[in-house]
């Protein structure tokens, strides 16, 4: 019985260790291998291509986004621009209106771009400041254009001779301009060289036009209603300007126009023909259309 027992001791120690190998012996399995190897990984290979092709997507989205963001940017240059040109050329015009450089009424019209040097039937020009600014033409039946404003100084019509002066063509030309220069302290001597300049382009660009230089106009600061604070030229002054306009005038053999004589008594701007001491009444610019129809044919 004792050794029967330790047989079924024996085998049962046999058996637990052919247990105990079962579990720790690695099995290989060469078909799950070999299947292992086969097996379909084309869904692996369709997540790189689709990585791929959303890169790529990315890549031409962002191409063309950086194309879209050039092209606002010139479409924006483009409209500023456009803006400031229409700006530039609204704002142009309306300067000229109000400057009232054209007159409607007996004005005949010449397109900038045209420039005819033939002698034509009379075209009068008066260019000048707030003198000629004044000048009203109800009782004038010739054709004419007036260019004028209260500020202009020979220096505003010297930089654009072209458009104030040879673009109407005219057959004769009125100058009246001096007295706002020396607003700036412009020299004496710098106001007839301006003066002299305009007359020789209008010699050069419209060789047959007639000019005339008016003179400086008198001011009457004895007056009741003169502002002492807008003086800029006392009489005296104004008469050393006309002697030095008018030796400029006979040098180029140009008609002087002694308008200061016409309009002053005792080298005073008569009383008669101001309300300010500067600016002529209705009564003034009268005496002034009688002088320079002398010149008118």
């Amino acid at each position: 019985m004792a050794v029967e027992k330790d047989k079924t001791k024996n085998r049962k120690n046999v058996k637990k260790e052919k247990k105990l190998g079962d579990t720790t012996r690695i099995r290989i399995d060469d078909n799950r291998i070999n299947d292992a190897e086969s097996l379909d990984v084309s869904f692996i290979e369709g997540k790189k291509k689709i990585k791929a092709n959303k890169e790529k997507i990315l890549k031409e989205k962002k191409d063309y986004s950086l194309i879209f963001d050039i092209l606002k940017v010139i479409l924006l240059v483009v409209i500023i621009i456009f803006l400031l040109v229409a700006g530039f050329i609204y704002v142009s015009k309306n300067d000229i209106l109000k400057k009232g450089i054209f007159e409607t009424k007996k004005v005949e019209k010449i397109k900038k771009e045209k420039v005819v040097d033939s002698k034509m039937d009379y075209n009068y020009l008066f260019v000048g400041d707030f003198h000629t600014d004044g000048l009203e033409f109800e009782d004038f039946y010739k054709p004419y254009v007036k260019v004028s404003n209260s500020d202009y100084t020979t220096m505003d019509i010297l930089d654009d001779e072209k458009d104030y002066i040879y673009v109407y063509n005219p057959t004769d030309v009125f100058i009246q301009l001096g007295y706002n220069d020396f607003k700036n302290e412009t020299s004496i001597r710098e106001v007839v060289e301006n003066l002299e300049k305009i007359i020789n382009g209008i010699k050069i660009n419209r060789q047959y036009a007639n000019v005339y230089v008016e003179s400086i106009y008198p001011i009457n600061d004895k007056i009741d209603g003169y502002e002492k604070d807008k003086e800029v030229i006392n009489n005296d002054f104004i008469i050393d300007i006309n002697n030095e306009i008018e030796a400029m005038c006979k040098r180029n053999n140009i008609k002087y126009i002694n308008i200061y004589s016409e309009l002053s008594d005792n080298d005073l701007l008569k009383e008669e023909y101001t309300d300010d001491g500067i600016n002529l009444n209705s009564d003034g610019y009268k005496k002034v259309f009688k002088v320079i129809n002398r010149y008118i044919k």
